[in-house]
């Protein structure tokens, strides 16, 4: 979803990971609000089918293709 534009991130934090000496990873946060409202701005997908997805399956959102952003008026 992140991929299509589909959702994005307000905000993120650097998380350290065990006691690695790489530093910290920058982890993007989601509001659960933006997330919920995904399946009614996209009615075009079928969610209940994408939902079903057998475990280890690629995800049927992987074969969509981002569309461009629209071009303010």
């Amino acid at each position: 979803m992140v991929r299509l534009g589909w959702a994005r991130s307000p905000q993120s934090v650097k998380v350290r990971f065990g006691t690695s000496r790489a530093g910290a990873a920058n982890i993007a946060l989601y509001t659960t609000a933006s997330v919920d409202a995904v399946p009614a701005e996209h009615p075009e997908v079928n969610w209940e089918q994408l939902r079903s997805a057998e475990k280890g399956r690629r995800s049927l959102l992987a074969a969509l293709r981002p569309q461009p952003a629209p071009v303010p008026a």
